[in-house]
């Protein structure tokens, strides 16, 4: 099992707060960094147990597992895929060590709007390489025609993968109120997925979900 965090150019804040939450981690994390249009090839370089990849594309929430699609099809492996807007939990790495993978190729947190983020088998990646690949962004001027298809097909994997299953028959999340969680002037609502112990701090949040007030 590996920890691939899906992350942007201009997200180093959100990223650097993930990593301080994966702070002597035990695991090899992969960290695709999206928006280095001016690369022609991808470029990778590692530092102790990361290995950090620059991306000439940024495709949004598939970034990184396009990525995986056309660097690391040649392996056999499990990723806990993540967004770099996430935190982990003291409780993490015992959950993650405690999943059963015997004949399952994905698992999603949440038995609607996981976000993309869960656990995929290589296999799996590989199965579903064209599709990836159809959300390949190279162009910077189109970002935010990216960002609706990937409104658009959230999930797609999990909901299209025969074997998916939802880690702990999840249904449902704590949410906080929206909070400038980063102090850059964006509100967030903060949600917390036990099943994994992990957060997740939303910018882009929705009607759909429903938040917790303390009052």
């Amino acid at each position: 099992m590996k920890i691939v965090i899906n992350s942007h150019i201009n997200s180093c804040i959100a990223l650097n707060h993930l990593l301080e939450s994966l702070d002597d981690c035990e695991y090899e994390i992969i960290i695709v960094i999206g928006g280095y249009y001016h690369l022609k090839n991808y470029k990778i370089f590692k530092e102790k147990n990361i290995t950090y990849i620059h991306s000439n594309h940024n495709s949004i929430d598939f970034t990184g597992l396009i990525v995986l699609a056309e660097l690391y099809y040649k392996v056999s492996e499990y990723y806990v895929y993540l967004h770099d807007t996430c935190k982990v939990g003291k409780d993490f790495y015992n959950k993650i060590k405690a999943i059963d993978l015997t004949n399952v190729s994905s698992i999603k947190i949440k038995k609607l709007f996981s976000m993309n983020i869960g656990i995929y088998s290589q296999k799996i990646i590989n199965d579903f390489k064209d599709f990836l690949l159809t959300k390949k962004n190279v162009d910077e001027n189109k970002c935010m025609e990216y960002k609706s298809l990937c409104v658009l097909y959230e999930d797609y994997i999990f909901k299209n993968d025969c074997n998916n299953i939802i880690l702990d028959n999840y249904d449902g999340n704590i949410c906080t109120e929206p909070i400038d969680y980063y102090k850059t002037g964006v509100m967030r609502i903060v949600e917390y997925y036990p099943n994994l112990d992990i957060y997740k701090i939303k910018a882009n949040w929705f009607m759909r979900d429903k938040w917790v007030l303390d009052n």
